[in-house]
């Protein structure tokens, strides 16, 4: 390799770990914007004006055993083996219809809720059970 050559080499090298800063820079930055997203959940599924009913809901109905966290860590939730909502394998496994029958008609240890509530609020707690996913 000529001294030439070596020099044009030696010189691209700021570039490259330029270039290299950059793509790591965004990965950072989209992996907090997806952070803030998640957090955000709830706000983009439910509308602002039901967020506070489906949450009296969601404590009336489903705290004792599930938590307020959604973690299920509550003696109640041991006791019965309540879902972990924020397990995203489970979030990813378990689709909508299967979370409304669930709660419509019950499922192992959980009570039916399809004659005390009506469809719009089942689907609110299905939206506010996403939000929890991590």
């Amino acid at each position: 390799m000529s001294l030439r050559s070596q020099y044009r080499t030696f010189r691209q090298i700021p570039a490259l770990l330029l270039v290299c800063s950059l793509a790591v820079s965004c990965f950072f930055i989209a992996l907090s914007g997806r952070a803030q997203a998640s957090s955000d959940t709830l706000q983009t599924r439910v509308p602002v004006a039901k967020a506070k009913d489906v949450k009296k809901l969601y404590k009336q109905k489903c705290v004792k055993c599930h938590g307020t966290d959604g973690a299920s860590y509550t003696p109640q939730g041991e006791v019965l083996g309540a879902t972990n909502f924020t397990d995203s394998e489970w979030q990813e496994r378990v689709e909508d219809q299967r979370l409304i029958n669930s709660m419509t008609h019950g499922r192992g240890q959980m009570p039916a809720f399809g004659k005390k509530l009506s469809k719009e609020q089942i689907t609110s707690l299905l939206n506010y059970v996403r939000a929890f996913k991590k």
